[in-house]
């Protein structure tokens, strides 16, 4: 094997280890989810599949979520409940998909690539990764049918 075959041998094996965490550096290990309400201003819990609280915020709202769950395993799903006092909770599944950039590593890296995505949970996106959430204000035709000539107001006085 001559210089330059063996230049083209290091340049090639150089690009397919490259190639092989490429979905790994696009990606990372952990996902950003943008939350919205209206109204604004709403309180935001997301919880894991063992209903673990792993993020809160109000809205608007960014939370870091953990792509990854071991070894070829599918990623976590989580649930992202919106409420805000006078408003009925919403709640937002959020499920993981798979990257479409991991097409990159079954093309450029093949197995090594593959693997280093799965390991790394890189493989991973989820949807909804922008939530905008209308929130529904409680119901309050109880009141307004109420007979406003029955109803009584009491003033209590102290010395």
């Amino acid at each position: 094997m001559n210089c330059r075959q063996l230049i083209l041998c290091v340049c090639i094996a150089t690009g397919v280890m490259a190639a092989s965490r490429f979905d790994s550096v696009v990606s990372g290990r952990d996902t950003s989810v943008s939350i919205h309400s209206s109204p604004s201003s709403a309180q935001v819990k997301v919880s894991n599949e063992k209903g673990e609280t792993v993020a809160t915020g109000i809205t608007p709202a960014k939370v870091s979520l953990k792509r990854g769950n071991g070894f070829f395993k599918k990623a976590p799903r989580y649930t992202a409940t919106i409420q805000k006092p006078g408003y009925e909770a919403a709640t937002v599944a959020i499920v993981p998909k798979v990257n479409p950039w991991v097409l990159g590593n079954v093309t450029l890296g093949g197995v090594p690539g593959v693997a280093a995505d799965s390991a790394t949970g890189a493989m991973w996106r989820y949807s909804p990764d922008d939530i905008n959430q209308s929130l529904t204000p409680y119901n309050n035709e109880l009141y307004s049918k109420t007979d406003q000539s029955q109803l009584e107001q009491t003033a209590y006085v102290s010395d």
